[in-house]
């Protein structure tokens, strides 16, 4: 048995943190799932922690969700969400073998993404 999958979800508006922190503990209790509504404190909390996977808005105050997923490590899993046009930041999150999810998030798709890094870990 491998270590416990770790996701950390970021977003400045609290529901949505919510909202993703309680699907994805209602999809697989055994997660262990870090929120964050401040860039700045994610980013200091993925330069220092494990962390399997990264599910992050893309407009956000101080860091945006793509300087997030640049900072933070290759291996780690990276999911875009964002209100706006993926256009924009397409060929970055290819770059970055980033998957983009257009707010609202469909939340079964993300679940699958959730369960294909659970099962690498075992």
């Amino acid at each position: 048995m491998g270590h416990t999958l770790e996701v950390v979800v970021v977003d400045d508006e609290e529901q949505i943190t919510e909202l993703l922190k309680t699907y994805i503990r209602y999809t697989d209790q055994e997660t262990s799932i870090h929120t964050f509504n401040d860039s700045t404190i994610a980013k200091e909390f993925i330069a220092h922690n494990l962390v399997d996977v990264l599910i992050t808005d893309y407009r956000m105050p101080r860091f945006d969700g793509l300087q997030l997923m640049e900072s933070a490590p290759r291996q780690i899993r990276k999911i875009m969400i964002s209100g706006y046009d993926s256009n924009i930041v397409e060929e970055k999150l290819q770059k970055l073998n980033a998957t983009f999810f257009e707010k609202p998030v469909n939340l079964r798709a993300l679940g699958k993404i959730i369960s294909e890094q659970r099962e690498k870990l075992q």
